[in-house]
């Protein structure tokens, strides 16, 4: 990507104190003005992408699962359809992972920033039949070391590293060079200002399921 020349502005964040509330995240967006906040057209959210005992999971953009327990902002499915077409050319099943709120998309979602991501697994138990989809091992966590002292950089599973990093990439450079698919806005992001809502900390909820897949 060294030799690409995005059309939009790539920010890239590394939030601090989200198990205790997603206070970065949270005090970023109540930062921004409401120019700054209508300029930002997508957040891409990664969090756990390559759990030892992983899943392929796709935020649920659209909702199509019906699980979801937020307001999901329109073009949010338009990401989850890069992602979705990615694994799909690569030939890797894939499964919708529900937006709880509870990670650091949530504050972004709450003003109505449209959304997407990837999610590989945390403490929840791998089903059988993911196991016949993904292999691995049935009954235990996706990821055994979660928020644990054993979860060090040896703590991943190379192939789903391997093929999510390609899908990192993929959706960065996508919407780098236009964003149209997610908010009709050709080439450049924004113009969104008096549509988004003022961000209230009390629609988002830290501790909510954060990792329903």
């Amino acid at each position: 990507m060294a030799s690409v020349k995005p059309a939009n502005t790539v920010r890239f964040a590394w939030w601090g104190a989200e198990e205790s509330g997603l206070l970065g995240s949270e005090h970023y967006v109540a930062g921004l003005t409401p120019a700054e906040a209508a300029r930002i057209a997508l957040y891409l959210n990664f969090d756990m992408v390559a759990s030892p005992n992983y899943i392929f999971g796709v935020y649920d953009g659209d909702n199509s699962s019906g699980t979801a327990p937020v307001s999901i902002p329109a073009g949010s499915d338009k990401i989850e359809d890069v992602f979705e077409r990615y694994y799909a050319g690569r030939g890797e099943p894939y499964q919708d992972s529900t937006f709880s709120g509870g990670s650091d998309y949530g504050p972004f979602i709450a003003v109505g920033i449209p959304a997407g991501g990837l999610f590989t697994g945390a403490e929840g138990l791998k089903t059988a039949q993911e196991v016949a989809t993904y292999g691995g091992t049935a009954g235990i966590a996706y990821d055994p070391c979660y928020h644990q002292a054993c979860d060090t950089i040896d703590n991943v599973s190379h192939h789903a590293l391997d093929v999510n990093s390609d899908a990192v990439a993929t959706a960065v450079l996508t919407f780098a060079i236009d964003t149209t698919l997610v908010n009709g806005v050709a080439g450049k992001p924004g113009n969104r200002l008096g549509q988004l809502r003022p961000y209230n900390p009390t629609t988002v909820d830290p501790m909510a399921d954060r990792y329903s897949s």
